[in-house]
């Protein structure tokens, strides 16, 4: 049997979406213990998930499915972001809201302002949805009218924003948002950072049923080993997406431990606290270097221009001395590296290997 030709030929360019490597991987790589390394390349929250949310997830009845209808965590949520459980729907990471959201519009075209995620782009384009990637402007604001032309003449009839923008840290302007949902099409904001800084868009669902705010626990709560992600929508939306996505796409640990996050919430903002503390001191001692050139973020990492010297050596030397940041090969991002902001030994290390370089 010629297996080839009962696969599809359109994917033929597709690569294996792998951001990072396993942890066990790298170390072995680099020739350091994985206790060395300094992780600043993903922006994980280093300060792990409260002990509590850890005895929760440990708690949890393997052996038996989890709810399909979410009930109790779509409650939980509902709470959380001060709306209606029926506005929630969860998913096994943000990631997989994003798979559920372009099935159920499955447009012709996606639009996507770039720099962002990464995730967009391969799933639509794993779903048959044309990516269209609408560059961003110099200081990385959305072109809307850029965006509008896409809307009106391309076919596209989903956007993705995210607020605030991974890799470049800035949020979404509130006028630009509203003029962008006057169009015919659902506007998507991730908000997968909105918890160390920003004003979230989810009041404006009221009045833009088109709108659907993606959250996700990977980030402020420290479960991203564990993919629990929730969209906001309008109720209509979110039924649809309800029927449409896996039945147990959150499994009994995840669920559990995301309900014990928003108990725990008032200690878990400590955390976050300390974490934007430290996206500013980090910044602060990246600029007095007089070589980088730190942009001002809201979220926990910041997007870094290297001046005088290539970023591609730089994160390659930085890595040789088992401090890990991200830097990526593509026009839009010359010579940027993005470094997640850690705890004060993770910046102090970060920093001893670059006055070094």
């Amino acid at each position: 049997m010629a297996l080839r030709r009962l696969l599809r030929d359109d994917l033929d360019d597709l690569e294996e979406y792998v951001p990072v490597k396993p942890l066990d991987v790298l170390a072995a790589e680099i020739g350091v213990p994985v206790e060395r390394l300094v992780k600043l390349d993903a922006n994980e929250n280093l300060y792990g998930p409260h002990p509590a949310v850890r005895e929760a997830a440990a708690r949890a009845l393997f052996h038996i499915y989890p709810d399909p209808g979410q009930a109790r965590l779509r409650e939980a949520i509902a709470g959380y972001v001060g709306v209606e459980p029926g506005h929630i729907v969860a998913g096994t990471g943000a990631d997989d809201l994003i798979d559920v959201l372009i099935r159920l519009v499955l447009p012709p075209a996606v639009v996507i302002p770039t720099p962002a995620f990464g995730m967009y782009r391969f799933l639509a384009k794993i779903l048959r949805a044309r990516p269209i990637e609408v560059p961003r402007r110099p200081n990385f604001d959305l072109d809307v009218v850029a965006i509008r032309h896409a809307v009106q003449y391309e076919g596209a009839r989903l956007v993705f924003l995210t607020h605030p923008n991974n890799p470049t840290g800035n949020p979404v302007n509130r006028a630009e948002l509203e003029a962008l949902l006057a169009l015919d099409a659902v506007i998507a904001v991730d908000e997968a950072y909105i918890e160390f800084g920003g004003e979230s868009v989810v009041p404006l669902i009221a009045a833009h049923p088109n709108l659907v705010v993606l959250r996700t626990f990977s980030k402020w709560a420290g479960l991203a080993g564990l993919r629990v992600g929730y969209s906001v929508s309008a109720p209509e939306l979110a039924a649809h997406l309800m029927a449409l996505k896996q039945p147990y796409n959150v499994n009994v640990a995840a669920e559990a431990a995301a309900i014990a996050a928003i108990e725990h919430r008032a200690e878990i903002a400590e955390n976050i606290a300390a974490i934007v503390a430290e996206r500013e001191r980090m910044s602060r001692l990246l600029a007095g270097l007089g070589w980088l050139e730190p942009l001002p973020s809201c979220a926990n990492f910041v997007l870094v221009a290297v001046r005088g010297r290539p970023a591609k050596e730089v994160a390659a030397a930085l890595r040789a001395r088992g401090i890990l940041v991200r830097y990526y090969d593509r026009p839009d991002l010359h010579n940027y590296l993005r470094i997640s902001a850690g705890r004060p030994g993770d910046t102090d290390a970060l920093m001893a290997a670059l006055e070094e370089l």
